[in-house]
């Protein structure tokens, strides 16, 4: 095989990486994600649901099982598509028509039956 082919190779198979993330710089939007122990990346950013006039900040935590995919195979070049649940971090809901949100102790829940919220303190307004 050749130089160029091996490195061919070498990319496709780094396209999309699954890995968990190691550190978070909330105010550059940005991670830094290991990948199975064999490499760390360097900081690179997470997708945003909506990053417009409608904003939707979401960001990664540490431990947090995600995928990277970047076109060149190159992790530099890459971003944060998702996460995948993960034995550290299992599923939060246990119902298949529920759609849930949660940080910490607080969570938004809807489903057919209605709307949930809990909190150790909601404020409106």
């Amino acid at each position: 095989m050749t130089y160029g082919t091996a490195r061919g190779e070498q990319m496709r198979e780094g396209i999309v990486r699954f890995g968990v993330v190691t550190a978070v710089d909330a105010a550059a939007a940005r991670a830094k994600v290991t990948f199975g122990g064999e490499s760390e990346s360097g900081w690179i950013p997470w997708k945003a649901e909506r990053a417009g006039a409608v904003t939707i900040w979401a960001p990664v935590s540490v431990g947090e099982q995600v995928i990277v995919v970047s076109e060149s195979g190159d992790t530099a070049n890459g971003i944060i598509m998702g996460s995948a649940f993960s034995q550290q971090n299992p599923g939060a809901a246990g119902s298949e028509g529920l759609y849930k949100i949660q940080v910490g102790p607080s969570s938004i829940e809807i489903d057919a039956s209605g709307v949930r919220i809990k909190a150790p303190q909601i404020d409106l307004n």
